[in-house]
């Protein structure tokens, strides 16, 4: 099998952890924004919907270089905070700046949630997927994950995804969350509609 590259439109580490197993097991060499030459300015992410900014960011990097590109967004909905960080879930909707630490953004959510009980501390991370293919054709799949926030730090954080640290119910970290990622590629099926139409 001829190994084809994919560049993933992140420099986000977890978001490689979680998704580099899939794309290998298609067949795929996976690369991220932190292994090319870029010009040092980032896709504008202006889109009302994870979708939006996800085909941005796909849109942007796919060339004859990179043929195969894949983009996500993804937002997050704490019921309990009637929905909030949102679409803007590492700025918190305009309160921190890109570069906020984990630990900074894990204190401000664990504070916000004091004396929320536990049957009340659920939320959904609700994200987008973009393909692009070597000709141009585009791919979307929307999709969402619920879970529950912990009442503390039940684990590490993963670097770059603070609420790792007190996501329960069942195993959540980053091999149970990349099978369950996995789970919803075999279902949207794409990469292997794709793979099975490309000429020997």
């Amino acid at each position: 099998m001829t190994v084809k590259q994919l560049l993933m439109a992140t420099r986000n580490h977890t978001k490689y952890l979680l998704f580099r197993p899939i794309f290998r097991q298609h067949g795929f060499e996976v690369i991220t924004l932190e292994d090319i030459q870029t010009d040092g300015v980032p896709i504008a992410e202006t889109g009302e919907t994870p979708a939006e900014n996800a085909l941005a960011k796909a849109r942007g990097y796919h060339s004859w270089q990179y043929p195969w590109v894949f983009g996500d967004d993804a937002g997050l909905k704490i019921d309990a905070l009637n929905g909030e960080p949102g679409l803007e879930a590492r700025r918190w909707g305009g309160r921190f700046t890109d570069d906020v630490s984990d630990q900074t953004w894990l204190s401000y959510l664990m504070d916000r949630m004091k004396g929320v009980p536990p049957e009340r501390r659920t939320a959904s991370f609700f994200a987008a997927w973009v393909i692009i293919a070597p000709e141009g054709s585009e791919y979307v799949r929307d999709v969402k994950f619920p879970f529950r926030i912990a009442t503390e730090q039940i684990r590490p954080i993963s670097p770059g995804s603070p609420i790792s640290a007190v996501i329960i119910g069942p195993e959540k970290d980053i091999e149970a969350r990349s099978k369950e990622i996995a789970r919803e590629f075999e279902r949207w099926g794409i990469l292997a509609e794709l793979l099975e139409s490309l000429p020997e």
